[in-house]
Order: structure tokens, then sequence, then C-alpha cells
């Protein structure tokens, strides 16, 4: 597991505040990933990005502190601290979900609930003959012309979290996206080399 007291952490708190925020975002999409796809491996992912949320919410905790000269500083700075308490918990309650996929204990249910959510989690599987072969993430553009945002990829037996847009399509790479089931399914067919155009090409 990474030393995460190691890793170097945004020094304002604005920044600190936004890097939160996408953390525990990717935390939620990856648990509701990990159970809808019994993944361990990505489960193990949220566990390690929780204890990097911990290390976060501290330097925000420290820095806002630091920050107050007087009591309307305290003041403001109070509710920064409850919006940060309130970003933890929703980590807390992926990392739960996590360890329910680590530790076996899902119930069927929890699968059909996260199913039937207007926006879900779906995965793709890129043919050799897909269109989406040899261009990055942000050539695609698929939040924009698909409505699917990529969470991970697996490639072979590796794991690529949190993606960004430099990052190349390969044949064979499963995508695991968020979005709605009918863009979901779209994605599928411009995976699987059905639909061989870009709605912009």
């Amino acid at each position: 597991m990474e030393e995460w007291d190691e890793v170097e952490v945004p020094d304002n708190v604005k920044e600190i505040f936004v890097e939160m925020k996408n953390t525990a975002e990717l935390m939620v999409d990856l648990a509701y990933s990990a159970v809808l796809f019994r993944e361990k491996e990505m489960a193990e992912e949220v566990l390690e990005l929780e204890e990097y949320l911990d290390l976060l919410n501290y330097n925000l905790t420290v820095r806002a502190v630091l920050s107050a000269r007087n009591l309307r500083d305290a003041e403001r700075i109070t509710s920064i601290l409850q919006m940060g308490h309130s970003i933890d918990e929703i980590s807390n309650a992926a990392a739960d979900l996590a360890k329910m996929v680590i530790e076996e204990k899902l119930h069927p249910l929890i699968n059909e609930v996260i199913l039937e959510s207007e926006e879900t989690i779906g995965k793709a599987i890129v043919s050799p003959e897909s269109v989406l072969v040899g261009k990055t993430l942000e050539e695609l553009d698929l939040p924009t012309n698909t409505g699917v945002w990529v969470i991970a990829i697996r490639r072979g037996k590796r794991w690529l979290f949190d993606p960004d847009e430099d990052t190349g399509i390969m044949p064979g790479d499963i995508l695991i996206g968020r979005g709605t089931r009918t863009a979901l399914d779209y994605l599928k067919e411009l995976a699987r080399g059905v639909l061989k155009v870009m709605p912009n090409g």
C-alpha cells in the first residue's frame, strides 16, 4: 500500500478542498464499480484513496486553523471544516462498500439498487475493429459524445484508475464508465465495433 505520508499535497485550503472533492467522487464511482463487478483490486484502491483523503482532511484542518486571524475568519473557517468533514463521511461510506466487496459480504439487492439508478456504472470491452482504438480520451471526448465518463480501464491484469486525457485506448481494454443506461449501451456499441462513426465524425 502506498505511503500517503510521503505524498505531496496541495499547499492551500482551496486546492486541498478541490482535491478532496475529486478524490471522494472517484472513491464513490470505484466503490460502485467494485460492487457491481466484484472487483477486489478496485475495492482495495478505494481503501487506499480513503487514506489519502484522511491526509488531505488533516492538512485542510491545519491550514484552515493557521489562516484564522480573528473571530470573523474563525467563523468562516468553521464552514470549510464542516464541509471537509462531510466529504470525509462520504469517503468513509465508499470505503465501507469496498470492505464488503473484499470480505464478500454483499447482498444481491445492493447490485439491483445501483443498476436501477438513473446514472449507473457499466463496462465496455474494446474490440480491435472499434473506432475508439488508437485514440486518446481527449480526442474521443466521451462525456460529450456519448454521455459516459471513463473512471477506470482494465488492460490485461493491470488497472488504470482515473485515467487522464492522454490515456490512449487499446484493443482488449475494458472501459469502466459512469452514465445513463442509454449512454453506456451506446459506448458498448462503439467499443464492439458495431458503430463505426463517432457522433462528431
